[in-house]
This record gives C-alpha cells, structure tokens and sequence, in this order.
C-alpha cells in the first residue's frame, strides 16, 4: 500500500471544527470519560429506553450524543472513517474510553449466528489505519484494553480473536476467507482496525464487542439478520452493555 503515515500534525483540528460548527466553546462541549459507540438505530433505542437519559443539545445537531449517567452513547455511521471521525472529536472534549457495540460476519467454522466475539485485534484492510499507524508496522492492530475485559466476556459465554477488517464490502473474496480462516481470523467486519488504530494514536482506550450477523462460507454468502439467534445475541449483548459498559 502507498504510505500514507505521516507523523507530522494535521491542520485541522477537531476542537475547532466542533467548536466552529456548532457555535460553542470548548467548555459547553466538554465529554464525560466514558462513550458507547452503536451502529444500529434499534440498539440505540434499546439503550435509551433502559435508563434515563438527556441530549447533548451544544452538539446537536452536528452530533446526536445522550448522556446517561456518566456515559455518553451516540450512533456512527458504518465505516471506518465514520467511527475514526467520532474517536478523533469526542477524544478532544474528554472522552478517554470507547465501547464499539458492532456486527460481523462469522468466517471461521466454529462461529454462529447470534455469537458475540470480543475483538482482540484486527487485520489492516481498511484505509484509515494506514494514516494513523507506520505501513511497516505489524498488519495487525491490538487493544491494550482487551486484559480488563477478557474476564467478563469470558464469564457471559463471548468468543474472542482477531477480526479482519475490510472497507469493501463485495470484495470479501473466496481466496482470502479460505486464507485467513486458516490463520485463524474470526470474522470480517469494516470498522475494529480503524477503530483501534485512532484509539491507539489518541491514547485512549478502545474496545469492541461485535454480535456475529451473519456467515461467510467459500462459496455463499448465509444472512441471519432476521433470525431468531441473531436477535437473541443482539439481547444478550444489550444485557452485557447494561450491566458492564455503563458507568
């Protein structure tokens, strides 16, 4: 891949463009330490329903943020820029831990549909990392917060590996599944490495806990959004969030 690392600062600064944006100075728009990060409208609505919860109105609308007790929980876009972008902006105004609440497709045999995967690390084949991490670096990017939260993911029946990370999406090839099933990846997904590489460069903590929503055979493509197990892994994790992420 071209070098893209450059270690030299950006010109743009995410304090300013927020505080630019929305009109407020950086003390209205100060962040608690804890964010939960979800990709789906219906999570999001779950969460809200379980706690009290206010809007984060300095941010609306350029951000759509809820604080519930002293965590903050906000939707992002799919994709690793989207979730990189979120990183960079709530890092800046307070936020030092991230709990990415996500979906993957399963390609290791032992993975179902409904199973929830703890991300150790992820494989590079996204974009954003390549511009947060050196290219001669490993191809493979770790949380170092995994340790705090191995014990618990253990004790609510989690799986846990490295995923693979992929910005495109029809590019999930016949080869590469059959390739990294036997170097032991998990799951495919298209966010932890972006995820992990801006959490690692903003020292702040990341973690990712991923619901398996489907399956990738070497020959077919298996969607399980509608069945029964998804849904009760999606609960299950909801459960967990509750019960562990929210402080």
């Amino acid at each position: 891949m071209k070098n893209f690392f450059d270690s030299s600062k950006g010109v743009l600064k995410p304090i300013e463009l927020v505080c630019s944006i929305t009109k407020r100075s950086y003390h209205e728009l100060g962040l608690p330490k804890r964010a939960i990060i979800v990709f789906s409208k219906n999570d999001l609505r779950r969460l809200l329903t379980l706690f009290e919860h206010k809007l984060k109105d300095t941010w609306a609308p350029f951000r759509t943020i809820y604080e519930i007790k002293e965590t903050i929980l906000t939707k992002s876009g799919i994709g690793g820029p989207n979730i990189a972008t979120i990183v960079e902006e709530f890092s800046d105004f307070g936020v030092r831990e991230f709990i990415l609440w996500g979906y993957c497709g399963g390609i290791k045999d032992r993975l179902k549909i409904g199973d929830i995967v703890l991300a150790l690390g992820a494989l590079r084949e996204d974009g954003v990392s390549y511009h947060y991490i050196e290219d001669n670096s490993s191809h493979i990017v770790y949380s170092p917060w995994v340790d705090e939260w191995r014990m618990h993911a253990k004790q609510a029946g989690f799986l846990e590996g490295v995923v693979w990370s992929c910005d495109a999406i029809y590019r999930e090839t016949e080869q590469k599944i059959t390739k990294y099933r036997k170097e032991g990846v998990l799951a495919v997904e298209m966010e932890v490495a972006s995820f992990y590489s801006v959490c690692n460069y903003k020292k702040v903590k990341g973690i990712a806990f991923l619901v398996v929503s489907d399956i990738l055979t070497i020959k077919k493509w298996v969607p399980g959004f509608h069945k029964e197990q998804f849904k009760k892994g999606s609960k299950k994790l909801l459960k967990f969030i509750t019960e562990k992420a929210i402080i």
